[in-house]
């Protein structure tokens, strides 16, 4: 016991400081995430345009050696029509869709684009990055390099970033989201830049800090518990010192609330690999699509008739799938989106055709139940409703459930047993996204403030009593200096 006693000892006086921060900015982050540009945010800001003079994509990609298609869609920069395909490589084409000729964005360019989609017309200073920064930290923007950053001088101090590859506007933040995500996001998910850059190195970063902290929460609650069994000295004075006291109240009130959110946290990182993907695999993918996704598929006449079908609409971006051997584009208008089946004008999906290619992955999973959910469930859901609606539920007979888009043929989110127990351990026991608090506000704000509140001055009386530790440490250590040197 005596052990157990020392090892939390040392641990919290390395990991109560970190736990401060962590609750603190936890308040924050109730109200402000770190910012990023949304998917509804992204299409509103999109430029308008009609589809005059637009390519196929077999003629514009025909000198590229693509293969297989990941994903394929279509955009105005600039008034001009741009096609954007990724291959299952990872290699990202951007090319014009009304001469071909390959996309490169300037200085210039970027700078009018901006202005166009954000509506931003205040002075500014453009920068060309050559690595990531603070705002865009992840290797996901590493292919869109050199970056375009724009400072407005608006009365929000706005910075964009807006991709020389694509001519796709990546992010976008104002001065009041810098600073809350400097007291909220950043030290709470460990997001400075230097780290998040190294996805490997943050990652096991975060993943070590929060195996040790619930150590320490651990051998905390167990000398808690042995310390209960003992008589106190007087009511409700266990320890001469005050702090001691505090500490270990607060910790019989809200350890429990520390251990599940240090807990939670730690799997978010799903250490061990324990967790499987939440998208198909590779020959999921070919079942889904019944044939590999080719440029084959987008000759002139297929594209003629895809034309037709949308002529002189104004759109803003059109979005390419493939499904049982039928390219799909789902295009996007103003305020709605639409799906045309290239080749076909007429054509009809329903809940038994996406049935039957689930049914394809496996002999063993066969399909038990499936529906068409109007509304979010346990494991698909948005607590800022921007997700679409409705979606297609169907679950399998080895607990599998595919949540599939009615509107874009697609498969959004692949769920089995260890995603659904992932969800309630981190979603349900960190942020607390039980339907009974999560969708019933401000009791959610009323709960997580009174456990955000009971962490925090756990983790500050733990601070306090950690420094002490040290300081009697240190005397401990000079004395026994002090003696060995006069002997």
């Amino acid at each position: 016991m005596k052990k157990i006693i020392s090892l939390h000892h040392w641990l919290g006086t390395f990991f109560c400081a970190l736990f401060l921060i962590w609750f603190l900015s936890g308040f924050v982050m109730m109200y402000q995430s770190f910012p990023y540009l949304g998917q509804a945010k992204r299409i509103e800001m999109l430029s308008n345009g009609v589809n005059t003079e637009i390519l196929s994509p077999k003629t514009v990609f025909k000198n590229d050696s693509i293969g297989n298609i990941a994903q394929l869609k279509l955009s105005f920069i600039l008034d001009r029509p741009v096609f954007h395909l990724i291959t299952n490589q990872g290699k990202l084409f951007s090319k014009y869709a009304d001469n071909g000729r390959d996309f490169f964005l300037t200085k210039e360019a970027a700078l009018k684009a901006t202005i166009k989609n954000t509506k931003i017309t205040a002075n500014s200073t453009i920068q060309t990055l050559t690595e990531l920064d603070q705002w865009i930290p992840r290797t996901k923007y590493l292919r869109h390099l050199p970056i375009f950053k724009i400072k407005f001088e608006d009365k929000n101090k706005t910075l964009v970033y807006i991709s020389s590859v694509t001519g796709e506007l990546l992010a976008i933040n104002t001065s009041s989201e810098r600073f809350w995500s400097w007291l909220g996001a950043i030290p709470h998910w460990i997001y400075f830049k230097d780290i998040r850059v190294h996805n490997t190195l943050w990652k096991q970063l975060v993943t070590w800090l929060a195996a040790l902290g619930f150590i320490m929460v651990i051998t905390g609650i167990v000398t808690g518990l042995v310390r209960y069994k003992k008589k106190p000295k007087a009511k409700f004075k266990r320890f001469k010192n005050k702090w001691y006291n505090y500490h270990y109240y607060f910790g019989l009130f809200f350890g429990l609330f520390v251990c599940t959110w240090i807990f939670s946290g730690w799997m978010s990182m799903t250490p061990f690999n324990w967790l499987p993907s939440t998208q198909l695999n590779e020959k999921e993918v070919l079942k889904w699509q019944s044939q590999k996704h080719t440029i084959n598929y987008y000759d002139k006449d297929n594209w003629a008739s895809f034309l037709n079908q949308i002529k002189s609409k104004e759109f803003k971006e059109v979005n390419f799938n493939f499904f049982q051997n039928n390219a799909y584009a789902q295009v996007l208008f103003q305020n709605t989106s639409s799906l045309y089946k290239l080749g076909n004008s007429n054509f009809s999906l329903n809940l038994n055709s996406y049935q039957k290619a689930i049914n394809s992955f496996s002999l063993e999973n066969d399909v038990v139940e499936t529906i068409l959910l109007k509304k979010y469930d346990n494991y698909y859901y948005s607590r800022h409703n921007d997700k679409d609606l409705p979606i297609i539920r169907i679950k399998t007979i080895q607990n599998i459930t595919y949540y599939i888009n009615p509107k874009t043929t697609q498969i959004v989110y692949k769920c089995a047993t260890e995603n659904k127990i992932q969800r309630w351990i981190y979603h349900g026991l960190h942020s607390l996204d039980f339907s009974f608090l999560a969708w019933n506000r401000p009791l959610w704000d009323i709960v997580l403030f009174i456990l955000l509140t009971g962490g925090t001055i756990l983790s500050f009386s733990a601070t306090g009593l950690g420094i002490k530790f040290l300081k009697r440490k240190n005397r401990r250590r000079v004395k026994r200096k002090e003696k060995k040197f006069q002997n």
